[in-house]
């Protein structure tokens, strides 16, 4: 199993994520076209740096010898806020004398600065006032990274939440490295049918072909398509709130590519409608069934590191809280939100006596779903540690199975 998200995967409606884990549209730009790999990158001459040494200069020429990693965000954009703590991380663990991180963002200079007082953000960040480096570089969606080699040369358009350390140490020693594409995505298009040919209510899905780019498309006034969807997980992730929900797969998902096409008319209707969710898991042969189990419970509780690794959410959205095949994510959440992550991703109640007030951000992935493999990550990245209880807590866990060969399609 993998997840597939935006970025948990935030992708498109989640997405994102899981699926919002969510990705943040500019705004209609599909006649702006994304760096090629091996191309010269696009000036940034147009940058005003903060964080950056006295002098400093966003010029190809002054970061010559250097692998450069943009990452173009916003202060309002929650999936860049949730993966701070891996950019950070990245920054911290390189050399600074072999990459330079810039973070580009194109809103007033105060807005940023007031932001950096309260969120810690590694590396240089840059004001595109004017916009031109955002058009130049053809950036559609936020967050997306641009790596770029000692040369100035382009290597990868990506999100920046899949590169590792040890990817950018491959590219720095002139290795190929095969990165993650960056999601595409349409705000709108044109209707392919006249208003009166349009259904009332539609949902569609279907395979897609193996090499289908990953796209949203919206058709106003009522019809979006998912496009591409990698894999079963992804489509699931893309119609059903992992936020709200505790969900365990529990049999071998489908692989491919999907397509997703709706048309939901006037009614009051969303991309998480049961009608909606019912053509997903009625495409994949798939159920859900509660069950509800009895486990002992976990403490959370912080240790000494947890002062200087914590650091208070600046987002302004709402609590986004969410686990989904390893990866765990909170945006702008408490403590409690925090435990109530980690209990749906151990399927066992996690209570919270941290004594810490307040809303953090975190996003952090683990291979194995075992406690020891959890607190490993929680202390080493947010100073936190989980701890046998004392009590048995019930959880209801929303199970997804394959459907018996007998029991026909609603």
């Amino acid at each position: 199993m993998r997840l597939d998200f935006v970025r948990l995967r935030i992708r498109a409606a989640f997405r994102v994520s899981m699926v919002a884990l969510v990705v943040v549209l500019i705004g209609t730009t599909s006649l702006w076209a994304l760096p090629a790999n091996g191309s010269q990158a696009p000036s940034l001459n147009a940058l005003s740096l903060l964080q950056a040494p006295p002098g400093a200069r966003a010029s190809w020429a002054s970061l010559k010898g250097k692998v450069v990693v943009l990452e173009f965000w916003a202060t309002w954009c929650s999936p860049c806020i949730a993966g701070l703590p891996h950019f950070n991380q990245l920054v911290a663990s390189l050399d600074p004398a072999k990459f330079q991180f810039i973070s580009i963002d194109d809103e007033d200079t105060k807005a940023v600065q007031t932001f950096l007082t309260k969120k810690k953000m590694s590396g240089w960040v840059g004001i595109d006032a004017t916009g031109s480096v955002y058009k130049s570089y053809g950036i559609k969606s936020r967050p997306t990274g641009v790596i770029i080699d000692q040369n100035g040369k382009v290597v990868a358009v990506t999100g920046l939440d899949s590169v590792t350390a040890a990817d950018l140490q491959a590219v720095a020693a002139g290795k190929k490295v095969t990165f993650k594409p960056p999601e595409d995505i349409v705000e709108a298009s044109a209707p392919t049918k006249p208003v009166g040919e349009q259904p009332l209510f539609s949902v569609s899905v279907s395979k897609a072909a193996p090499d289908q780019k990953q796209s949203q498309v919206n058709h106003p006034p009522t019809g979006t398509d998912f496009l591409g969807i990698p894999h079963a997980d992804g489509l699931l992730t893309t119609v059903f709130d992992v936020f709200a929900n505790r969900y365990a797969v529990k049999c071998e998902m489908p692989d491919g590519h999907y397509n997703l096409r709706m048309t939901l008319g006037d009614a009051t209707q969303s991309l998480n409608s049961p009608a909606v969710q019912q053509a997903v898991l009625a495409a994949l042969h798939l159920q859900i069934q509660p069950r509800t189990i009895t486990k002992p419970a976990y403490i959370l509780r912080a240790t000494d590191a947890s002062k200087s690794l914590l650091s208070p959410s600046a987002s302004t959205h709402a609590v986004k809280r969410g686990y989904w095949h390893g990866i765990y994510i909170l945006m702008n959440g408490s403590m409690d939100d925090l435990a109530y992550v980690l209990g749906t991703g151990l399927e066992t109640p996690v209570i919270n006596e941290t004594g810490i007030d307040g809303t953090y951000d975190a996003r952090f992935t683990v291979a194995a779903g075992d406690v020891d493999s959890v607190n490993a990550v929680l202390k080493s990245s947010l100073g936190l540690e989980l701890v046998p209880g004392d009590k048995e807590l019930h959880i209801t866990v929303l199970e997804v199975s394959k459907q018996e060969k007998s029991t026909p399609t609603q």
